[in-house]
């Protein structure tokens, strides 16, 4: 009896020793959050159907398929617009105010706008939009 005593309490003290030193901080390792390998997953998207179907064969997306040299350019001093005043009326001026109150058109917000479709009868019996 004396023996399972001794070593329950020298068990004991080793767990209450290893758990005082756990919490030294001189005894532990610095964390280094840098040190964490974080693995990311892409994502794999599922159009539903095959692309290669629809690229041309030996078709590389990591190619580099453009090629600068066959853009043409046009040199030219100047720039042949259509006159704009030619569309426009005659006396069209885009930074007049309005001339009159009937020219100005706006929205009342109080104005009621009626449907004339009773909603009551497509709701079911006791229906209140504003009960919790």
């Amino acid at each position: 009896m004396i023996k399972r005593s001794l070593t329950l309490s020298i068990v004991l003290g080793l767990f209450v020793v290893n758990g005082m030193l756990a919490s030294n901080p001189k005894t532990e390792g610095r964390f280094d959050i840098d040190s964490i390998v974080y693995i990311e997953e892409e994502p794999e998207i599922e159009l539903g159907f095959d692309t290669s179907d629809y690229l041309p064969e030996g078709f590389d997306p990591y190619k580099f398929y453009f090629n600068i040299e066959t853009v043409k350019y046009i040199e030219s001093d100047e720039i042949d617009l259509k006159d704009s005043q030619a569309n426009l009326p005659s006396d069209f001026n885009a930074y007049a105010y309005p001339s009159d109150v009937e020219s100005i058109n706006y929205i009342d917000l109080n104005d009621n706008i009626s449907l004339d479709l009773d909603t009551t009868t497509y709701l079911p019996k006791g229906f209140d939009a504003y009960a919790r």
